[in-house]
């Protein structure tokens, strides 16, 4: 526990100082990082800079400036409950970015993270080819919302269906959707899958479902028990959802719709699954093999 005796006695002044104490403290404590920090600099990095809401290019300016007690206080007791507690840092914050945009995040819902994010800056080009014709979007498991809102700064003629199963993630959605604008763009409904979307239909489906296997959620870092297990767990092999979609999205997308999905290192089961279909997988900058995107007439 930090005491205001503990911050009395402490030696740390500067940014420097802290950003320096909190990565000893990361390697010391063996924390995994997996929630948008690289490695135990960026992650002290990232904590330090934005619990001082300062924005990421004040580093330079501010490296050396001196911490008030009550800065301080805040950021060992933010270091240690990452280091100790192992908390993700953007719990911590109630923050996550992804490509260049922050959402609001807590424990309700999964930290926002997918390489869907890294297709959508690019317009999904050049599987889409008119960027204004797409006119409904449908982001399924939708979270935080933020590849909803991603897709409809994409898309600027589109109306987004946000869906989830979760009420507590659609509210979370609900606080991202509001601050960027866009409730007269973004509907959130609560759904399992498709089931409270009967006679709609979309020009693009993406989605960034459960995913990981009953043996990996028995071996995940300590870090990812702090999120919602029914936002990772899918089966034996990782595909209990992925299934449904691609049983039931058929019928919910217009002619030429494309469906896009996120299912990490599921790609060999997914193809064991599907021998038949022809999935296009789709590479961003790190991977190449964790987003399939199929056509409506390519959907088994």
């Amino acid at each position: 526990m930090i005491t205001d005796e503990t911050v009395h006695q402490c030696r740390l002044q500067t940014i420097r100082d802290v950003i320096r104490y909190a990565m000893t403290q990361f390697k010391t404590n063996h924390i995994f990082c997996g929630h948008g920090c690289a490695d135990p600099y960026e992650e002290a990095y990232f904590l330090v800079l934005r619990t001082l809401k300062l924005d990421f290019e004040d580093l330079d300016r501010f490296w050396d400036a001196r911490l008030s007690n009550a800065e301080l206080k805040l950021l060992l007791e933010r270091i240690e409950r990452r280091a100790v507690d192992k908390i993700p840092t953007p719990y911590l914050l109630k923050e996550a970015w992804l490509t260049e945009h922050p959402f609001y995040c807590d424990e309700r819902v999964i930290i926002p993270r997918s390489f869907i994010a890294e297709l959508l800056k690019d317009e999904l080009a050049p599987w889409v080819t008119d960027v204004e014709g797409v006119s409904s979007v449908l982001d399924l498991c939708t979270g935080s919302g933020c590849l909803g809102i991603l897709a409809a700064e994409a898309f600027p003629n589109a109306h987004v269906d946000c869906v989830d199963i979760s009420k507590d993630a659609l509210d979370v959605a609900r606080i991202n959707v509001e601050h960027y604008g866009m409730a007269d763009r973004i509907e959130l409904i609560q759904s399992d899958l498709f089931n409270a979307l009967e006679g709609k239909s979309y020009d693009l489906i993406i989605s960034n479902p459960p995913y990981v296997t009953t043996a990996a959620m028995q071996s995940l870092p300590e870090e990812y028990l702090h999120e919602p297990s029914i936002a990772l767990g899918a089966g034996d092999d990782g595909l209990d959802i992925v299934r449904r979609l691609m049983s039931e999205a058929k019928e919910h997308l217009n002619n030429k719709g494309l469906l896009i999905v996120e299912v990490g290192d599921g790609r060999e089961a997914c193809e064991a699954a599907f021998p038949r279909v022809p999935f296009t997988w789709l590479a961003t900058e790190e991977e190449d093999s964790m987003v399939f995107l199929l056509r409506k007439n390519e959907l088994p």
